[in-house]
Parts: structure tokens; C-alpha cells; sequence
């Protein structure tokens, strides 16, 4: 049984399969995530002519900067990695450059206070703004190869997110079921009113915070090339 989720094509062939960290690194980190490169820095290279038949295009400088995270599922006890630079809401990390990726448990953006299953990547509740569920995360391909997490080189260009297998509902009724758990977690938290609060001074901050990421943006596409 799937979630089926946008199509939206991504490789990391280019980088070659990856060792991101060991298992036992990922299990120490106790539910909270390992932010790394989605491309590794290149070696420099003296400047080439090219022509109008060249095929191979210079990846651009926003994808040079773009991250990624992986975790340790408990309950599936395995990896699980997702995108960080791809929030549905906003084209920001998720995390703001802190690398806390989690909240009660759950996956949380910072740019909007949204929340996001970890098991899935769907998302239970959309931005403080509109309250309403949008895309979810999209997921990178990792396994265990020995003692390690791997980033595997070829990415599916349409993504699809698996049902947990300890999990036999269906996608609407699981996902209903998160949500609860969600709500739960947050109200168990604080009061209702004291959580919009906490989350409406998140939103100002962040927002402000983005209004800084985009000026370094603007100015790293300013500087010259070497």
C-alpha cells in the first residue's frame, strides 16, 4: 500500500553512493537527525571551453548549497532520510541551519510551524498561516550496508512513501490516526492557546530569519566565479 506523492526528479549520481554516518552514530543521536550535503564539495578544476554541444550543465549554486537529514526510526528500525531544503511551504531548510529537525516527535518546519509524519513524510498539518495539510516531504533513498547508512546514488524520480510495516490501516485512516497523535503530543505540551502562541512568535522569528537566508542567497549569486 502507497501514498503516492509528487513526481519531482532527483540524483545523486553524480556524487556516487555515500556513506552519510555508521548506524550506531544515527541510534546516539536518540530521534533527532543528521543534517548532511545532498552534493559534496568538488575539487576545483581549471576553467574549460564549452560549446552549444555540450550536455553536461554546472549544477546550479542553489543546488551546490542544498542539505538533506537522516534519522533512526524506532519504529521500523531503519534510516529514514528526507530533503531538507525542499519545505512544501517555503524553499527553506526546515530546520534553520540548528539541525532540530524534531518536535514531540514529529518532524517540524520551522519556516511555518508545520508537522510532518516520520514514518511517512506526509503532512498532518500545514502552516500557521492557513492550518491546512499540503505536500509532503520528499524522501531520499538510504539503507544499512554493514555498520553503515548509505546514500544510494540513484534517486526514484517519482516518490513513493511506503506504509509503515507494523501498520495495516488505510493511507486516509492512518494519517487521521497521526494527526490525533499529533494533537495529543501537542496538548499534552501546553494549553492550545499557549501552543498557537509559541508558534505564532516561531512564525515572526523565522520569518525574519528567512528575510536574512534569502539576503546570503542574493549575495552568493552575486559573487564573481573563480
Amino acid at each position: 500500500m502507497f501514498l503516492r506523492r509528487t513526481a519531482r526528479a532527483f540524483s545523486t549520481a553524480s556524487a556516487g553512493r555515500r556513506v552519510l554516518c555508521s548506524l550506531q552514530q544515527l541510534r546516539d543521536l536518540d530521534g533527532k537527525g543528521l543534517k548532511f550535503p545532498l552534493h559534496p564539495a568538488e575539487p576545483k578544476k581549471a576553467e574549460t571551453t564549452t560549446d552549444a554541444t555540450t550536455t553536461a550543465k554546472p549544477r546550479r549554486r542553489r543546488d551546490l548549497t542544498a542539505t538533506g537529514f537522516v534519522f533512526f526510526n524506532e519504529k521500523t528500525q531503519q534510516p529514514r532520510a528526507f530533503i531538507n531544503s525542499r519545505c512544501p511551504h517555503a524553499m527553506l531548510e526546515l530546520d534553520f541551519d540548528d539541525s532540530d529537525f524534531f518536535c514531540e516527535g514529529f518532524i517540524h518546519c520551522k519556516v511555518h510551524a508545520a508537522f510532518f509524519d516520520p514514518d511517512t513524510g506526509i503532512c498532518l498539518q500545514g502552516p500557521i498561516s492557513s492550518r491546512k495539510a499540503l505536500r509532503g516531504l520528499d524522501e531520499l533513498r538510504v539503507e544499512i550496508d554493514g555498520d553503515n547508512v548509505v546514500l544510494l546514488a540513484e534517486q526514484a524520480k517519482e516518490r513513493f512513501s511506503s506504509m509503515p510495516s507494523y501498520d495495516s490501516q488505510e493511507p486516509e485512516a492512518y494519517k487521521l490516526e497521526k494527526q490525533r497523535e499529533l494533537a495529543e503530543a501537542l496538548s499534552k505540551r501546553s494549553e492550545t492557546s499557549e501552543i498557537e502562541a509559541m508558534q505564532q512568535r516561531l512564525h515572526e522569528k523565522t520569518m525574519a530569519r528567512m528575510k536574512q537566508f534569502e539576503q546570503k542567497q542574493r549575495e552568493a549569486f552575486r559573487k564573481p566565479k573563480e
